[in-house]
């Protein structure tokens, strides 16, 4: 379970890349909205770990989990669509004012305005500036193209200013 793979000496084994890598899944699944990343990423090292026999390229496995776990947050964020659309018996609980006063304002209003981003907008911005990929790797993760990747940041950056002022009244 913790060796490398079979004729591959040089290769980490799966325990050392599940302590390198599981932390920064956990964030991604985070950002993309999934409710609960930490079963996100435990499911992408799973998947990992149901493949380890057959990979040839050890140095392509963050692709390959942050593929899965891009893929299974957009399954984990349909769901909650689907499961939020059915009534509830009573209104969700509104947060205390002294949990708002607590709560970092803008944080809450930087998440506010990424969630209004569609969700390849949220993706590719989340995929670069708080994984720091390059075009390629965003690219590879999402399976689109470069240019597409590029265009998709500038459209979200655009949509970020504009929704940012829009919510502070045009400050910014």
């Amino acid at each position: 379970m913790g060796e490398s793979a079979p004729g591959d000496l040089g290769a980490p084994t799966f325990h050392d890349l599940f302590r390198e890598y599981f932390g920064q899944m956990t964030r991604l699944a985070h950002l993309l909205g999934a409710d609960d990343a930490e079963n996100v990423a435990q499911e992408a090292f799973v998947k990992l770990h149901q493949r380890w026999d057959t990979l040839t390229d050890h140095a392509r496995v963050a692709g390959y989990l942050r593929t899965t776990v891009v893929n299974l947050s957009r399954s984990r964020t349909r769901h909650l669509r689907v499961v939020r659309r059915a009534p509830q018996d009573r209104p969700p609980d509104e947060l205390s004012a002294e949990v708002r006063a607590v709560a970092n304002w803008e944080h809450q209003q930087l998440r506010e305005v990424v969630g209004k981003l569609s969700r390849r907008q949220r993706e590719v911005l989340v995929l670069r500036y708080w994984l720091d990929l390059s075009t390629a790797a965003i690219a590879e993760t999402l399976g689109i193209s470069p240019g597409t990747v590029k265009a998709t940041t500038h459209h979200a950056m655009e949509n970020l200013r504009k929704h940012w002022g829009d919510d502070l009244g045009g400050e910014r």
